[in-house]
């Protein structure tokens, strides 16, 4: 069997964490954070910059600690940030999560026209079946801050329909510059939101091996993928490996690097996915760097939001009630509809506090890289 790298898209402060071959054999996901990774020579250019007053200003920086960083999006009660759960991860073992992660050196920071916006969170909360191994599900946090933000920084609605796939988005996140051709530049320590398009082109579950068995398991219904195409039909990975062919957007198609980790993918405006970890393919050549590095001919995966949609809800306005995940498969599932807004297992009718609160999946195993 094929062990292959995922790489998650957190970013670190100090460079690069590790380089994406340095995680188990060929394509695992280790958690790196990602940003924006573009398709031209320059990775500085300004077209995929997104300035303040653009329209981006509820996207978040989310500064942790050890110099780490992020990415989040403005939910509309204005005082909650959607982002991924292994930004907080605490303890590198696979299989114990960090469910309860500590505030301490965590900060949202929100670009303004006027200026920066600082704020710390009252406190996070994790999705219960988050459980740090190779399939990332329930990959996803919500930060509660301490204070909501002014009305005029934009906030974002959560994608509900179950009509991703095929349909184009907008990336936008913080992070390590790259391009499509080279991959990531490591030195770069700057912290600036860029933005591009991709095309969702199948569910996660695409990925998993025919027994279920691996502990990179998908749950269906759960996770959107794409791919980072040059144009050129020798890396579109989808399309050689699975038969999805797509040559991509040209010169607006993207791809994430670390750093973009929670950041939003956007349809109609509403957040459809939330940045979370990417491969390098099985077959060589298809992979231009031949690196697991945010390069042409790379897969990425998100958390689908449509799936944990009620999840959500229930956190930013429900009342607070302790939430417990029973196993890995999703609740509520049913053929079409690809959603698991029966999130696990039962609310529990207790007046307690919630639980609190960077990429290639094993076609056989292994981890993928966080973005």
């Amino acid at each position: 069997m094929v062990h292959f790298e995922m790489f998650s898209l957190a970013r670190t402060g100090s460079q690069r964490l590790v380089s994406f071959q340095d995680f188990m054999t060929v394509r695992s996901r280790p958690n790196l954070p990602l940003g924006i990774s573009v398709p031209v020579s320059d990775p500085r250019d300004p077209a995929y910059v997104a300035s303040p007053g653009q329209g981006y200003d509820g996207v978040a920086l989310i500064l942790l600690a050890g110099g780490d960083n992020c990415t989040g999006s403005l939910l509309t009660s204005g005082q909650h940030v959607l982002t991924a759960a292994h930004c907080f991860e605490e303890v590198s073992q696979d299989g114990q999560p960090t469910l309860e992660p500590s505030l301490d050196d965590v900060t949202v920071v929100f670009r303004l026209p006027e200026g920066e916006v600082r704020l710390s969170p009252l406190h996070i909360d994790v999705h219960p079946e988050w459980k740090d191994i190779d399939g990332f599900n329930g990959d996803l946090a919500i930060i509660h801050l301490s204070e909501p933000l002014p009305p005029e920084v934009p906030r974002y609605e959560l994608y509900r329909d179950s009509d991703e796939v095929g349909q184009v988005f907008t990336r936008l996140g913080y992070g390590v510059m790259a391009t499509g051709a080279k991959g990531e530049y490591g030195e770069d320590t700057s912290t600036v939101l860029r933005q591009g398009q991709n095309r969702y082109e199948a569910l996660g579950e695409l990925y998993n091996e025919a027994d279920g068995e691996s502990e990179s398991y998908i749950q269906p219904g759960t996770q959107l993928i794409y791919d980072y195409d040059s144009g050129k039909p020798e890396n579109d990975a989808l399309g050689i490996e699975y038969g999805l062919t797509d040559l991509g957007l040209g010169a607006q198609e993207i791809g994430s690097s670390g750093g973009d980790s929670g950041g939003p993918a956007l349809i109609n405006g509403k957040v459809a996915g939330i940045s979370s970890s990417g491969s390098s393919p099985d077959q060589e050549g298809i992979d231009v760097t031949l690196e697991n590095d945010t390069s042409f001919g790379e897969y990425f995966f998100d958390t689908r939001v449509s799936a944990y949609a009620d999840y959500i809800d229930q956190v930013v306005f429900g009342e607070p009630m302790l939430l417990q995940a029973q196993g890995n498969e999703p609740r509520g599932s049913q053929p079409g509809r690809d959603v698991i807004n029966d999130w696990p297992g039962a609310l529990l009718s207790l007046p307690l506090i919630l639980l609190l609160g960077g990429w290639g999946v094993c076609k056989a195993c292994a981890r993928r890289r966080a973005s």
